[in-house]
């Protein structure tokens, strides 16, 4: 199947910034809001800030640890991989996973928001051998299917090294109940370069689906540019799966290095912060940050450009 990007025409964007402000309210009206499903900042200085079905893939000490300084605090959590660590859950991966939260799982017809910070440092060396993925959302095999040994992600957030650095959204999906890997469709948003030793903010809407009534919304910003640029893709983003079968994951894994492989990199730290999940966009903001969502553009009807290897989903500041 094609990759499909459709940008919604004007009147549907118009209807969605009226169901976005229905849904949220206005900033002044923040106090209505639910509160996050999951909000972790880690200020407890403890790497499972307060959640404690909050499980790990660590091989070290080194592996998962609270930093001390944070997106606008004093805490995050630091992810440290190095070449040669012993494999975790099949592969090379220092990670933390919201999988035992059974409040903080998503499914198909679930409208979720997603936010946290991403700090990568001024040392990061670009790695053209592989990227690295820093966020996932996760599904389980399926036990009705017993084709389903292993699951690729749903979505997960990379950094590659395309062009100097390139943050890139990949989505997977396949409409088929057994998902193997020959049935999946897969599709890699770039979402724009790379600040090394500046933190990034996240904001990811998913209406979760695998066929076209799917709907990916990225804000993003960096310490060095405040204005929140905004990302819109329509289409499949999941398989066919039972409800509550993903879950979410932070940290690093690099496939680059499974089964023994090298790179021109032999060490990887990533920091995260004000790691969250809610059904609104206003639920899942730091104290004292505005939600981006407030302010979504209309939108006219336009096809994005592939630009293999990714897609580039229409962004707006």
């Amino acid at each position: 199947m094609p990759p499909r990007t459709v940008l919604a025409a004007a009147t549907a964007a118009l209807g969605l910034l009226a169901a976005c402000s229905t849904a949220h309210g206005v900033v002044a009206d923040l106090a209505d809001e639910p509160e996050a499903i999951v909000f972790a900042d880690f200020e407890d200085g403890d790497v499972k800030s307060g959640y404690p079905d909050i499980g790990h893939n660590e091989c070290c000490s080194s592996s998962v640890q609270v930093a001390g300084f944070g997106r606008d605090s004093d805490a995050s959590v630091r992810h440290e991989l190095r070449q040669g660590d012993p494999p975790q859950a099949g592969g090379m991966r220092a990670e933390s996973d919201a999988m035992r939260v059974p409040e903080a799982r998503y499914g198909l017809g679930d409208t979720r928001y997603y936010a946290f910070s991403v700090y990568l440092p001024s040392t990061w060396e670009h790695d053209d051998r592989s990227g690295d993925i820093v966020f996932q959302w996760h599904n389980a095999p399926s036990p009705a299917e017993p084709c389903e040994t292993r699951k690729a992600p749903s979505a997960f957030l990379q950094v590659h090294p395309h062009d100097g650095g390139e943050w890139r959204l990949r989505l997977n999906s396949d409409p088929n109940p057994c998902t193997t890997p020959e049935t999946i469709d897969k599709l890699h948003l770039g979402l724009g370069p790379i600040a090394l030793g500046e933190w990034t903010d996240f904001v990811f809407r998913f209406d979760w689906a695998y066929d076209d009534s799917g709907v990916v919304e990225v804000w993003q910003r960096t310490g060095a540019d405040p204005d929140w640029a905004h990302t819109h893709w329509e289409g499949p983003n999941t398989y066919n799966d039972a409800h509550d079968s993903g879950y979410i994951k932070w940290g690093l894994y690099k496939p680059g290095w499974n089964g023994g492989a090298s790179s021109g990199v032999d060490k990887r730290a990533v920091f995260h912060d004000n790691i969250a999940l809610g059904t609104t966009c206003g639920s899942v903001m730091p104290p004292g940050w505005d939600p981006p969502c407030e302010a979504v553009p209309a939108l006219s009807a336009a096809a994005a450009v592939p630009e293999p290897p990714a897609v580039r989903a229409r962004r707006r500041r």
